[in-house]
C-alpha cells in the first residue's frame, strides 16, 4: 500500500488536500478524484476542483489495508 497526499492547487487557510491509501498511483488518483468531487458538491465548486489533482507519495509500505481517502481539508 502507498500513502499519497493529493492536492488540487486551491487554497483555504492552507493548501487544500486529502490523504489517500491505495495500491498504486492510478487507484490513488481515482480515490482522490472522488474525494474532491464530493467536496466540490458541498462547496459548489466547478470541475476544476477535481480535474487538476497532484499526488505526492508519502509512504510506501508493505502493510495491507483497504484503500480509502480522507475528507478534503485545508
Amino acid at each position: 500500500m502507498q500513502l499519497y497526499e493529493a492536492t488540487n492547487g486551491f487554497m483555504g487557510n492552507s493548501y487544500v488536500r486529502c490523504l489517500v491509501w491505495a495500491d498504486d498511483e492510478e487507484e490513488a488518483l481515482d480515490l482522490a478524484t472522488t474525494a474532491f468531487k464530493e467536496a466540490a458538491e458541498e462547496g459548489e465548486y466547478d470541475e476544476s476542483y477535481w480535474k487538476n489533482i497532484n499526488l505526492q507519495l508519502v509512504v510506501d509500505s508493505e502493510t495491507d489495508v483497504d484503500p480509502f481517502y480522507t475528507d478534503v481539508e485545508d
